[in-house]
């Protein structure tokens, strides 16, 4: 199981949940890059990735990065000991930003209004394309992502987006935007000022569009 947008923000129970598997990334619970954590369940057996000095229990040889593995550890410690307070605050300005958002016409929100996670908030749009609207957005030096994240290298549509019942072009249009601890309420109405301009732009530029007006 992928914990990765997952971890300090919502309580993960490896046990209650009866998980296998788990896996966590250091710099997305606001802790150094280059650390990550693979929650075994005892009784599980792995075959090594990298065979050598036998480090890491003998699943994955080489020197530890030790000052990574130590940040994401008092990382994990500060995100468990704030989570309550700080998903609540997230979850403000999502909804906030949910609401401006939708205003757009042709704008769809993908995924269960409040049964997501408290800063995560994904979009679709008709008529126009992802890696567009990422390429736009960037100019306003904000930084967002399509589709999947894990898939962002492939022009391939999401998977969970068709998974849901998009068709292709559907889930070609996607935006998702990821909230954090340095974002503020104040700069919701930037970011929905950005994505409307963006949207209405492309729009004009997108031959979809302009086949529907014809």
């Amino acid at each position: 199981m992928d914990a990765t947008a997952t971890a300090g923000h919502i309580p993960i129970d490896v046990q209650a949940d009866g998980i296998d598997l788990l896996t966590l990334s250091s710099n997305d619970v606001c802790g150094p890059q280059g650390a990550g954590a693979l929650y075994i369940k005892p009784g599980i057996r792995l075959q090594p990735v990298i065979l050598g000095g036998g480090q890491e229990r003998g699943l994955r040889s080489g020197t530890e990065n030790i000052f990574a593995i130590a940040g994401m550890g008092e990382a994990a410690r500060i995100a468990k000991e704030e989570m309550t307070q700080e998903s609540e605050r997230l979850k403000e300005m999502r909804d906030k930003l949910i609401e401006e958002i939708l205003v757009i016409e042709g704008s769809h929100l993908t995924g269960h209004p409040t049964q997501r996670l408290p800063h995560h908030a994904s979009f679709r749009f008709d008529h126009i394309e992802g890696v567009s609207i990422l390429l736009n957005m960037d100019m306003y030096n904000i930084q967002v992502s399509t589709g999947s994240a894990c898939s962002s290298k492939t022009l391939e549509p999401s998977h969970v987006l068709l998974a849901i019942g998009l068709n292709h072009e559907q889930a070609h249009g996607s935006l998702v935007l990821t909230l954090g601890r340095s974002n503020k309420m104040e700069e919701i109405p930037a970011v929905v000022k950005a994505v409307k301009e963006t949207v209405e732009r492309l729009r004009k530029l997108s031959p979809l569009s302009r086949k529907e007006v014809m």
